[in-house]
């Protein structure tokens, strides 16, 4: 990313999406999941325990989302197709 994310200094994100959010219900959606998906005192995540350490997938797509949120990663990004997919966007 290129800024640090709001929040990324170990204080939560705030609810309100902050001065400058692109998207305020993307904001929201993914601030939840980023503070939902936290360490335990095992050094997994609360939620996704005894399965996932330590950021989990959720919390990395929460982060990834807020990143997105402010504009920092544009949410049109070409991803690949899974090769199941047979060609189709969905």
């Amino acid at each position: 990313m290129p800024e640090p994310l709001p929040g990324s200094d170990g204080r939560i994100p705030p609810i309100d999406p902050p001065p400058g959010c692109v998207n305020q219900l993307m904001w929201r959606l993914s601030r939840r999941l980023f503070t939902e998906h936290r360490r335990g005192p095992e050094g997994k995540c609360l939620n996704c325990r005894p399965f996932e350490t330590y950021p989990c997938v959720v919390r990395q797509l929460g982060a990834l989302g807020l990143a997105t949120a402010m504009g920092q990663i544009h949410a049109t990004a070409d991803f690949p197709y899974h090769p199941t997919n047979r060609g189709n966007r969905w």
